[in-house]
């Protein structure tokens, strides 16, 4: 099974607008697994996009989200999204990170 995986860092969630996150990315025709929980005393929120053209799935929320000219200053700094794929040596890559520092993966 594929996925990317959207992540809201939980210092966020407080003040993160999840209804606008949802219609940014039902806008392109998708609609995500939606996963809360918490671990170590911090909650998180995540959300997962099964697919089997993960490619074309990443352009989509790319343009929805990373990409869009109003949104992307919203999502960009509190999220990390990983491509997800069980045949890949870690099983994931990591396809964003809140932190520009850390080194992402193309698809």
């Amino acid at each position: 099974m594929q996925s990317i995986s959207i992540q809201i860092q939980p210092e966020f969630l407080a003040t993160f607008d999840r209804q606008a996150f949802l219609s940014q990315v039902r806008a392109v025709g998708r609609a995500p697994e939606i996963d809360e929980f918490s671990e170590k005393g911090k909650t998180y929120l995540t959300y997962t996009f099964f697919t089997e053209f993960p490619k074309k799935l990443w352009q989509d929320l790319q343009s929805a989200l990373y990409l869009h000219a109003d949104y992307s200053s919203v999502i960009s700094p509190i999220s990390i999204a990983a491509y997800e794929d069980e045949t890949l040596p870690q099983g994931y890559l990591i396809l964003h990170h809140f932190d520009p520092a850390k080194k992402v993966s193309g698809l």
